[in-house]
């Protein structure tokens, strides 16, 4: 039989795939460009130090896992936090633009995670962000997704 928290995890897990799976679609029909460039280099620097759309929290729905973005700094440096509930301390924490999606990665060093890592992409369709933690201890991978806390 299955309860009110299995149903809620398994419908938790449907979503996260769902998101997922509709990231990877996206990126397979999507065609690399043939144009030439055009616009000055400053315009190009600067849609890539826009960070903004990762500043705030951010909930993984399985599990309650916060990830906070106080700021990010042009060269892609983050203030970021991590909690579980309680916070675990962020060794490292990073932003880019990689032909135009925006990326975070985070690493965590504090007891139970020795270097544990979320590598994730913004995903605007769904204000989501998207990607893989890599939970050290056990040195396996897992697809997660975060939404904006709000």
């Amino acid at each position: 039989m299955v309860n009110r928290k299995n149903k809620n995890i398994i419908l938790t897990i449907c979503i996260i795939v769902a998101v997922v799976a509709t990231f990877g679609i996206i990126e397979m029909l999507e065609e690399p460009s043939n144009k030439p460039l055009s616009g000055s280099i400053a315009t190009e620097s600067s849609k890539q130090k826009d960070y903004s759309k990762l500043v705030g929290n951010w909930i993984r729905q399985t599990g309650g896992y916060v990830i906070t973005i106080n700021k990010v700094s042009a060269d892609g440096q983050a203030d970021a936090g991590y909690f579980n509930p309680r916070s675990i301390h962020v060794s490292q924490a990073t932003a880019s633009n990689k032909n135009g999606e925006l990326n975070l990665f985070i690493e965590l060093r504090d007891q139970g995670y020795p270097g544990s890592t979320y590598t994730l992409k913004y995903n605007p369709e769904y204000d989501a962000l998207v990607g893989v933690y890599f939970q050290a201890a056990m040195q396996q991978s897992f697809d997660v997704a975060f939404t904006r806390k709000q």
